[in-house]
Order: C-alpha cells, then structure tokens, then sequence
C-alpha cells in the first residue's frame, strides 16, 4: 500500500497535538470527561468537538485552531473528534494540516453493540425513527461507521498502522484505572486516578419522548454549532433544556440486552 506524504504549510501548536479519530459510541464521551478532569491537557473550549476535518474544513485552519487555548501546564493539545472516523476525505484533511507531526488515536468497541447504541442515540435526538431496519435505510451511517476495516484502509493511506494508537471500551468496562493508564502512556503524559464523579459513566444513553421535538432541538443546536454560538448550547444546558427535551441518563446498550432479532441482522450486516 503507498503511503502518501506531503510536508504541511506550517506549524499550527507549540506542542504535541493528539487526535482521537474513532467513532462516537465508543467510551469517547468518557474520555473527554476524564481529560478535561486533568490539568495538563488542552482540549477544545466551550465544546466537546469542532467537526472541522468532516463538516467545516471550508472555514479554514485559523477558524479551527481558535477553538483551542494551550497555558503553561498544558502538556498536549487533543481533540476527540467521532465524526472523522468514517468521512470519506478526513483522513487526508488530517494530513494535508499536520502531516505526520500528530498522534492518532481509535477508541473502537464491539461493532455490533456499537451499532445499536448508535441507534439508540440517534433515535433519542430524534435523528431517525421507527426500528433498527429502518433507522439504518434513513441513515446508514449506523452501519457504516461500524465497518471498521474499510473505514482504517482510508486512513491507512496517509499514516502507518503502527502510527494508530487502539483503545477498547471493554478494557474501560473491566478496568478503568488500567483504561486510564495506558491512554496516559498513549499520551505521555503522568498517570492521574479517575475522579469519583466519573467512574462507570461510559456511554451512557437517553430515551426523549418528545421525538420530534428532539429532532428540531437537534438540528438548531447543530446550527447554533455552526455559527460557534456555544455559549447558547451551554446555557440551555445549564437550565436544564437537554434533560427535559432528551430525557434523563440511563445505562447504555449491551450485548445481552438488544433484542434478538436487532442482533441477528447487525450480525448480519457486519
């Protein structure tokens, strides 16, 4: 396989710059949670990620470096992106702006229940309807995303496997202080224990009985994203907007628990 190389334009951060690129559904909620718990790590401000090398790489570099604010104790600077994973043209955004001077990381889980927590995501923010047939035909991306070795070769083209660092949400499940030690190593930075307050919360989920509503909500807080009006989004979560219109936070998909027929035909598609 040829590896494509191009030296970048120039450099953007004075340090070391790391960048999850696995898919969302895969403990990465947590690992924002737990980073941002941490005092020597940069992440983006006033939200989780910028959606730039899938959704708006037409704004420009400048547009994106501005989301972030490295101080003196910050060791890395790192995003946790989930939409990169399966975009078509990411990868080579990624190296057309870095090159090889940034750290790859792929949180991944099992795709079949990735899959159907996927689903359950999307239809607690009212982005598809109905079964898990059908919420596949309205956005297959459900699927898609979950394709793990097809959506690898595309990043397989610009940087080499041993450079993609791989993490697992069942390591996260059966240890995290171990989970937190190797993503510190990963990152090198110094291992520091889990808070409390973040202990079992991985991928969680939600069910809103207000689909529609969900969907509207949804849609207008991708809006407001795209226009950088964070702080919009962060004060309708801070009255309490989210949990009335997407409902409260329950414990996520698992193997055992997805209906028979919904784990045959994921089992089938991947």
């Amino acid at each position: 396989m040829i590896i494509e190389r191009r030296k970048r334009p120039y450099k953007i951060f004075d340090r070391p710059f790391v960048f999850f690129m696995g898919p969302q559904r895969s403990g990465t909620s947590w690992l924002d949670r737990y980073l941002r718990s941490r005092d020597d790590v940069c992440l983006p401000d006033d939200v989780k990620e910028v959606f730039f090398f899938d959704r708006d790489f037409d704004k420009g570099i400048g547009s994106y470096a501005a989301h972030f604010h490295p101080n003196d104790a910050h060791k890395i600077i790192t995003e946790i992106s989930t939409t990169s994973f399966d975009h078509e043209l990411a990868p080579k955004r990624l190296f057309d702006v870095f090159g090889q001077d940034v750290k790859l990381v792929c949180p991944l889980r099992n795709p079949i229940v990735r899959s159907y927590s996927l689903y359950l995501h999307y239809l607690r923010y009212g982005i598809v309807t109905g079964s898990l047939k059908e919420a596949c035909e309205q956005h297959p991306q459900i699927l898609d995303s979950s394709r793990y070795a097809d959506n690898i070769k595309r990043w397989l083209k610009f940087y080499d496997l041993n450079n993609i660092n791989f993490v697992y949400q069942e390591d996260l499940e059966s240890d995290q202080d171990l989970y937190i030690h190797e993503i510190c190593d990963i990152l090198d930075i110094p291992f520091v224990p889990l808070p409390i307050e973040l202990r079992a919360r991985f991928n969680v989920t939600t069910f809103s009985n207000f689909g529609r509503v969900a969907g509207y909500a949804q849609r207008f807080a991708d809006w407001l994203r795209q226009h950088r009006l964070y702080f919009l989004i962060n004060f309708a979560k801070a009255l309490g907007m989210k949990r009335l219109i997407f409902g409260k936070e329950e414990p996520d998909a698992v193997k055992n628990e997805m209906p028979a027929e919904d784990a045959m035909f994921l089992q089938e598609q991947l």
